[in-house]
């Protein structure tokens, strides 16, 4: 996990940020990114499992404050996820971040449950009218401590196009 924080933090913090960080003002459109992140352990190294992934964030809004997120992944190693979340877009000081979480249904060759959760942020920096520079981080986990777990965390780089 980022920061040496348990998995339990990461997902209260992306919680808590999604309830009562401040919010994006700003009007939301379709977004569709794609991006290029590996795999990587929790004290920073990289494993040697590289994922390739869509997402696309519609300009809906849910429960009166949450953009839909839908995504799927791939991986080099046989790993693939596709997930269907909800997000909050942000505004910090002028920098634009997308916490999110979901379910997601995982597949790999290690036998892990296929119910899991994708949990994480995006950090977002405009390079033009509809193309913006996004990296991030997630974690792909089923949350229990007694049961076969995807338990990878990604970071990831990516170009977001808006329309």
């Amino acid at each position: 996990m980022p920061f040496g924080l348990t998995y339990a933090e990461f997902v209260i913090g992306i919680g808590l940020s999604m309830l009562y960080g401040p919010a994006d003002l700003a009007p939301q459109t379709q977004q569709n990114a794609f991006s290029i992140g590996i795999a990587v352990q929790p004290w920073g190294e990289a494993w040697d499992e590289n994922f390739l992934t869509y997402t696309d964030r519609r300009d809906g809004i849910v429960w009166g404050k949450f953009t839909p997120i839908y995504t799927v992944g791939v991986s080099d190693q046989g790993t693939a996820f596709v997930s269907a979340g909800l997000g909050r877009p942000l505004d910090i000081l002028g920098i634009k971040v997308l916490p999110f979480t979901g379910p997601a249904l995982y597949f790999d060759n290690r036998n892990n449950d296929i119910v899991q959760f994708r949990t994480g942020f995006d950090i977002t920096q405009n390079l033009g009218d509809n193309l913006s520079l996004s990296g991030g981080y997630y974690h792909i986990s089923n949350a229990q401590a007694n049961a076969p777990s995807a338990d990878i965390d990604v970071a990831h780089l990516g170009l977001t196009l808006r329309f």
